[in-house]
Parts: structure tokens; C-alpha cells; sequence
């Protein structure tokens, strides 16, 4: 009688700050997955390193930790061709209006929303993904559709463009930085700061600060300003800037 083929074992990785946490999230692939070979990594440098280097069946990653690195982008890059990635598991508990418009572009296969699901319900979840499934917890489907439905959504008020401005402006910069990292003039930039204090009905820069700040465009951490999927944001403005300018001038910084 012929032995029977041995699978190959699943590789998952996991990508959290919190080492507690960390270690859960390990127990409870183990506990659907048995023999998978589980490794955890705690900065988005790391990770992308290791996903260079071997695919991966399944990525298990926060969104809000201090990875020093952009977890949103690094996603968005996971799903991009070719992808070295199977499936891609999302666990948050943000409530910032950037993590939900960045997760309503992303077609990942399954959102955990550990503040509202209980921690016994994960597994379950695991099991359905690696299966072919995919499962977004209700509370993130309600808040995506919410993040464009609301008469005050930014996306139905602001352009892609003016969003892409908010990320920078939103640390404090003045307009002479912004438009050096924007690859525009200042000019330019005073004139899309208007149009943000209009739009947004705030007064003055500390306000516009604040709003950057409270929606997640900008996070200030111990170690400088985060722009949470920054790369996702301009690749919406970039290929019309392209196209405004020519096909072979090369996009903004």
C-alpha cells in the first residue's frame, strides 16, 4: 500500500508589537493549523524581509501597533502581483476613519475586530480563511460603509489630491515642507490649505492638526509622525498627476 503524500506544512507569519498578544494569536493558529511552522516579527521591516524571502500562507497583522512601519502599506504591497502572500488576516481594534478607508480598498480576506468578537471566536475565523473563506467582522463591514455613506465623510468632501495634502500638512508643517516632500510648489500648497479650511471648517493649522490626527491620517509616535498608508493614499492622485503632466515626468516625492 503506497504512502500517503505528506502535505506541506502551512508557514504563518505574524506581525504584532505586543509580544502577549503575539503569543495568542500563535496558540490559536496552532490550534487550527497543528504542525504549522508559526513565526512573529515585530516591525513591518522584518516582515517584509521575510515575506521576500519565502511565500507565506497566511499573514496575520495589526494595523495600530508601534511596528516602526507602515502596516496598511505593506499590505496593500502583499496584494500586489506577484503575490507572495496566500491569504492576509487583518486584527484591529482601531476605530481611526483612515484604517477603514484604507480597508475599504484593500480585498484581503478576513478583518478581526478583536474590541467587538471575542478572542474564542479567532480560531474559527483562521479555520474558514485558510479554507478558502473569508470573514470581515460586521462591525468593520458597518464602519467601511459607513466611512462613504455619511453626507461628512472626508471622501465625498475632500479629493484625492486634498487628502494626500492633508497627510503631510496634518504633523504642522508649513507650506515650503510640505510642498518639498510633495514635489510642489508652496504656492500650490497655500492654495490647497485654503481649500482644506473651508472645506473642513476649521480656522487655523493647529485645528487642521487635530482633525489629521483624530481621523488617523497622521499618528505621533516616540519615534516621529506616521502617515498611515501614505504609498495607498498618493497612488490614487499619482496616475492623474501623471497623466496631467505627461507620461514620463516622474510622480512627486
Amino acid at each position: 500500500m503506497e504512502r500517503a503524500a505528506r502535505l506541506p506544512t502551512p508557514r504563518v507569519l505574524i506581525l504584532k508589537a505586543d509580544r502577549l498578544y503575539a503569543e495568542i494569536l500563535r496558540q490559536h493558529a496552532e490550534q487550527v493549523l497543528g504542525r504549522a511552522e508559526v513565526i512573529i516579527v515585530r516591525t513591518v521591516a522584518d516582515a517584509r524581509n521575510l515575506i521576500g524571502s519565502e511565500p507565506v500562507d497566511l499573514f496575520i497583522t495589526g494595523l495600530g501597533d508601534p511596528l516602526e512601519g507602515d502596516a496598511i502599506d505593506l499590505v496593500a504591497q502583499c496584494l500586489q502581483p506577484p503575490r507572495r502572500i496566500r491569504r492576509i488576516l487583518v486584527v484591529t481594534t482601531r476605530r481611526e476613519y483612515r484604517v477603514f478607508a484604507a480597508l475599504r480598498t484593500l480585498p484581503v480576506e478576513g478583518v478581526f475586530d478583536t474590541a467587538e468578537e471575542p478572542s474564542s471566536a479567532f480560531p474559527g475565523v483562521v479555520q474558514a480563511i485558510m479554507e478558502g473563506g473569508r470573514y470581515w467582522s460586521s462591525s468593520v463591514i458597518r464602519q467601511v460603509q459607513e466611512v462613504a455613506s455619511g453626507p461628512n465623510a472626508l471622501i465625498r468632501i475632500l479629493s484625492d489630491f486634498e487628502l494626500v495634502v492633508l497627510s503631510v500638512l496634518g504633523d504642522g508643517c508649513d507650506n515650503f515642507e510640505a510642498a518639498r516632500v510633495l514635489g510642489l510648489s508652496p504656492a500650490t500648497i497655500s492654495t490647497v490649505r485654503r481649500g482644506l479650511h473651508r472645506k473642513l471648517g476649521v480656522q487655523h493649522r493647529g485645528a487642521l492638526v487635530r482633525m489629521a490626527a483624530q481621523n488617523g491620517f497622521v499618528r505621533f509616535t516616540p519615534d516621529g509622525v506616521e502617515r498611515p498608508g501614505f504609498s495607498l493614499l498618493a497612488s490614487a492622485y499619482h496616475p492623474r498627476e501623471r497623466r496631467r503632466r505627461g507620461p514620463n515626468t516622474p510622480p512627486a516625492a
